[in-house]
């Protein structure tokens, strides 16, 4: 035993030397730990001819524009007085953060999700670099601690998703790091700062209150505490450069004919169209995701207005109480810097969840779960602080073996789940690459042919009708779609139907393939059916029994909505269905439908 003491010993010795001479090297491979369960998702699918369809092929979609018709503003949202009058996200950054990479993998849908990886790793390397090199490894390793828990929880179809919603969770810790730091004494960590915030609300809207309000406060801060010697004028300087170059592009847009995205924007959340969650419902949200037994902890899938685990809100309440105790008793600047950014970030959080209106996702606050877990980080950052001001060195090796068990066993337990994980959308992806092909052939020597393309599609809320564009586009295919849809493909690829060749309808379901069957002016170009023979036979039987459900209820009209465009989502959002009927719908949808691409005449009458 004491052989083994003494080489145990000398190991640690070795390796403290190591980190010591190699601090960078040491924070690199520490990421690398933290981020293996999203190597491994990523790296399971390097090679898989997969198609990406609805809101996975908006990036690429976007993506491609460049450097011929460069992004002025961020993929589709839902802004606007409907769909007909569809905005974007504030920004493009997300396209030109993700390009360089998608590059050097030739463009492929693929290099989107390598492109994803890079920028998560990045952020996590960053926002440890910057704890470890400004304040030290008793900060750096509890933020490697939580972030390996964060990454387990949602490894592995967070990071097999290229969606703009996710792109800007493993960016915002940066952003609040940068300000502790610029609060702490770093003036020039503000231009940072103010780039990597305005990447963060240009991607997704919910970070808009959190970056802009929090960089207003910080700002005025440092202004006022460096008026004296002018220790102010660099660090704004350059983010008055930022923030031209950063929102010259939406500005461009804005100016051009037309409302407008940045004012579509501000009039559609200063007067939104439904009522705000308000105080009650927000309180819920922030208790169940604040929790050490909440989504960070255990996984998404909790609906924000779900009962919360109240004895992991009362756990999580006590850790933070615990650290401010102690950092009440030894204050100092750095500690104090991120505190203050923590409690302002929490407090406007907060008031912009009261704010939220519409449907209620999890994903507009999964900020929140960066907040808990850098709440928990600085606390203790604080209870080891105190340990090393104690004569007992065991109790501070003691938490550096329990940081180290949480960031080796998150990794452990989320690359089990990640090892051989599949790309989302499965179904669709086989539909929209088969598709592809079909009308590859069917449309040899039609290449300068221009088609407006348009779709009736229950199930999947026009996502494969929005992957078929990218497909076509990458096989040399000009598909154009009417103006309505613009936002979604971005504006150059959308025309009026008097400038087409021709017209493409792409129809989801056998009701609807058998109707446009029987029309004399369409001709079927392409015709596919994804699901398995079991999986066919299961469809058929739940279409039995969802009728026979609706029926039961009284509301024999809905089935109809089972073969109208997003009729299913109809069903399960927009009527008033019980649990056990969406629980059917969903299945049903989950199975996907057979799809058919078929030819008509311009001018020819639209869908029914």
């Amino acid at each position: 035993m004491n052989v083994v003491a003494r080489l145990g010993s000398r190991v640690v010795v070795a390796a403290e030397g190591r980190v010591r001479t190699h601090p960078n090297l040491a924070v690199l491979l520490l990421t690398t730990l933290v981020m293996l369960p999203a190597i491994v998702a990523v790296s399971s699918n390097l090679f898989v001819d997969w198609h990406p369809t609805g809101d996975m092929s908006l990036a690429e979609l976007m993506m491609r524009g460049i450097p011929e018709h460069p992004p002025l503003v961020g993929v589709a949202a839902r802004v606007g007085r409907d769909i007909n009058d569809q905005g974007y996200k504030p920004g493009p950054s997300m396209a030109y953060v993700l390009y360089p990479v998608y590059l050097v993998f030739a463009r492929s849908s693929i290099g989107v999700i390598v492109s994803t990886l890079v920028v998560h790793v990045a952020g996590v390397f960053v926002a440890l670099h910057l704890a470890r090199r400004w304040f030290g490894w008793r900060l750096a390793l509890p933020v490697a601690a939580v972030t390996a828990v964060m990454v387990r929880s949602l490894s592995p179809e967070f990071f097999l998703e290229p969606w703009n919603t996710w792109i800007p969770v493993f960016a915002y810790p940066v952003f609040l790091v940068l300000l502790v730091g610029v609060l702490d004494g770093r003036s020039m960590a503000f231009p940072w700062a103010v780039a990597v915030g305005y990447h963060c609300l240009q991607t997704h809207i919910s970070y808009v209150p959190l970056v802009a309000s929090v960089l207003v406060m910080v700002g005025g801060w440092l202004l006022v505490s460096r008026r004296k010697n002018r220790e102010w004028v660099r660090p704004m300087l350059w983010s008055a450069v930022v923030t031209f170059v950063m929102w010259l592009p939406p500005v461009i847009e804005q100016l051009q004919p037309g409302r407008g995205n940045l004012r579509r924007v501000w009039e559609h959340f200063t007067s939104p169209p439904s009522d705000t969650v308000g105080l009650r419902l927000a309180a819920r949200a922030i208790v169940g995701e604040m929790n050490l037994a909440g989504p960070m902890v255990v996984g998404p899938g909790r609906d924000p207005l779900d009962a919360p685990v109240w004895w992991g809100f009362v756990l999580f309440v006590a850790v933070v109480a615990t650290g401010l105790v102690l950092w009440w008793r030894r204050r100092d600047r750095g500690r104090t810097a991120m505190v203050s950014v923590l409690l302002l970030s929490t407090l406007v959080g907060a008031y912009a969840t009261t704010r939220i209106f519409g449907t209620f996702y999890d994903y507009v606050i999964r900020w929140m779960w960066v907040l808990a877990a850098l709440w928990i980080a600085w606390s203790f950052w604080m209870l080891w602080t105190t340990l090393a001001s104690s004569a007992r060195p065991g109790r501070r090796r003691l938490l550096a073996v329990v940081t180290g068990v949480v960031v080796v066993g998150s990794s452990l337990s989320g690359i089990a789940g990640s090892a051989g994980a599949d790309l989302p959308y499965a179904s669709d992806s086989r539909l929209v690459e088969n598709i592809g092909r079909q009308l590859d052939r069917r449309l040899a020597g039609r290449e300068d042919e221009r088609f407006l393309w348009r779709w009736h599609d229950p199930a999947s809320l026009g996502g494969t009708g929005f992957g078929m564009v990218l497909e076509a586009e990458k096989r040399g295919l000009t598909l154009k779609v009417d103006d309505w849809a613009k936002a979604t493909v971005r504006p150059y690829r959308s025309f009026d139907e008097s400038e087409a060749d021709g017209v493409l309808w792409w129809v989801v379901g056998e009701r609807n393939i058998e109707y446009f069957a029987t029309r004399e002016d369409a001709v079927m170009l392409a015709e596919f059916d994804p699901r398995t023979p079991d999986e066919r036979i299961e469809s058929d039987a739940l279409r039995v029994a969802i009728e026979s459900r609706m029926i039961e209820l009284g509301h024999p009209e809905w089935i109809e909505l089972l073969d109208s465009q997003y009729g299913h989502t109809q069903v399960i959002y927009n009527v008033e269905s019980p649990i056990d009927l969406q629980r059917l719908v969903i299945r049903y949808n989950d199975l996907r439908l057979p799809g058919a691409v078929f030819e008509v005449p311009v001018g020819a009458p639209l869908f029914r």
